[in-house]
């Protein structure tokens, strides 16, 4: 559709769930580090006394070899492994072959030491299951390797233990967070859906629309209340700019009405009029449809016509309108057109229709020059209904297509033919009391204006034949 409300836009690109996203992260990078404290204080607290418990029991077997020498560090070997029948030490006296000499292990581990001596590996001591060690290595002489390896099966389980329950931890608070994300976003999105739905009826021309306040007393509802407070005076502002434009149309409208009737009572009763007093009454006639149209648009801007609103054929509407301008087409040699593939029906006012589209072939017809062409079009879009008007005249710039919608705006180049600025600000004015939208595109030569008219809850289309004027 041509008109898109806040709450079609995805939640995840708005910028609360962003933001959650963005605690979410850091929520989760505390979780990590909290988990790796909890690694160090446990895990690493209980390998780091394995490794001290390793370390100081081979220091003391070398001890052993120096003091006592190879016969005595065997008869050691051999106590300690008659004391640890349970498996929990592993001791292994090796010559410069790795050949076993003393010892619990079978034979010397395959698995390759790390830099600092340290090795583990899993062997299986007689029939047992097999079983993780952690052992040192140290150079006994010249010609002998000594192993020394702690049990560290438990170590392992409870590592185990804790990288599960870290990973689920990771993924319940990455769930829990993102849920949140989402309520937070929901939550903003909601209030924020208020804002905007305000904003949207207040940019349709409804000044008189408020922010809703929740009661909260929080962040959203001071802005409301801050935007409320605004709107109030912006309309108080408005209204008195309005009232004093429509008090001086009104009031200038009576007296000159009187200065036109004055004048032609100069003439004289059948007697015709100099030149002096025509060019005066074709003045005070220009001033006249100034105010008129100024007061027009400022009833359509304040929404008087919306009662008047009823289902209407905007096929008919558009031939009635060629037909009043085909004349003065032919007059000046213009083809003037007008195609529909469909009688559309739309809810509005046919009074403003047909002035709004007057005022469009009228700047067609003034505008185009002697030979050209002005086509008019109903199309049926899926979501609206599109009245086209298109001339060959001598188009507008680009820049200039906001500018010429307001009032009074006249470019040069128009200036040498009749009028006041004022008939595309009533088209404008038209287009918005029924929500719609008015759009110009330059065609070189010539001038593409598009009314974009909602069907305002009348989806009946019935096809016709295409007709021409």
């Amino acid at each position: 559709m041509i008109w898109k409300s806040v709450n079609s836009r995805l939640i995840f690109r708005t910028s609360a769930f962003q933001l959650a996203v963005i605690y979410a992260a850091l929520f989760l990078v505390s979780v990590l580090v909290l988990f790796g404290t909890l690694y160090w204080a446990t895990i690493g607290s209980v390998s780091r006394q394995i490794d001290a418990t390793i370390e100081s029991e081979i220091l003391g077997l070398a001890e052993q070899y120096e003091r006592r020498g190879l016969n005595g560090l065997v008869d050691v070997l051999t106590e300690r492994v008659s004391r640890s029948d349970d498996g929990g030490s592993i001791y292994l006296f090796a010559d410069s072959g790795l050949r076993p000499i003393s010892g619990n292990l079978r034979r010397w581990p395959s698995a390759t030491p790390a830099a600092d001596g340290q090795i583990e590996f899993e062997t299986s001591l007689g029939a047992g299951q097999s079983t993780r060690y952690r052992a040192n290595i140290l150079s006994v002489g010249p010609n002998y390797r000594l192993l020394v390896g702690r049990d560290i099966r438990e170590l392992v389980q409870l590592t185990v233990v804790f990288q599960r329950a870290a990973i689920w931890g990771v993924v319940a608070v990455l769930i829990l967070a993102l849920a949140g994300g989402v309520f937070m976003s929901f939550s903003a999105q909601r209030k924020l859906a208020g804002i905007n739905r305000t904003a949207r009826r207040i940019i349709d021309g409804d000044l008189s629309e408020r922010v809703p306040i929740t009661g909260t007393h929080d962040e959203y509802d001071e802005l409301a209340t801050n935007i409320n407070e605004m709107l109030t005076q912006i309309e108080a502002l408005l209204g008195n700019v309005r009232h004093v434009g429509d008090s001086i149309a009104h009031d200038l409208k009576t007296p000159l009405t009187r200065l036109r009737n004055r004048l032609e009572s100069l003439a004289g009763g059948g007697t015709a009029m100099s030149p002096e007093l025509e060019k005066c009454v074709a003045e005070a006639d220009r001033l006249l449809a100034t105010f008129n149209a100024l007061l027009r648009i400022a009833r359509i801007e304040s929404g008087a016509f919306r009662t008047a609103f009823s289902t209407v054929n905007l096929s008919d509407v558009v031939e009635g309108a060629c037909d009043l301008y085909h004349a003065a087409a032919e007059e000046k040699g213009i083809s003037l057109n007008f195609k529909s593939k469909s009688v559309a029906t739309m809810y509005g006012d046919r009074e403003l229709l047909a002035q709004a589209i007057a005022n469009l072939l009228d700047n067609a017809v003034k505008y185009t020059p002697r030979g050209g062409n002005i086509e008019i079009a109903v199309n049926d879009e899926p979501d609206h209904l599109e009245l086209v008007v298109t001339d060959t005249g001598r188009g507008v710039p680009e820049a200039d297509h906001d500018r010429i919608q307001q009032r009074f705006i006249r470019l040069d180049a128009a200036r040498s033919e009749p009028g006041n600025g004022l008939g595309l600000s009533l088209v404008k004015a038209v287009t918005d009391q029924h929500r719609g939208r008015l759009v110009m595109q330059n065609l070189q030569p010539g001038l593409k204006v598009s009314m974009e008219l909602p069907r305002g809850g009348i989806d009946s289309v019935v096809p016709a034949e295409p007709t021409t004027n």
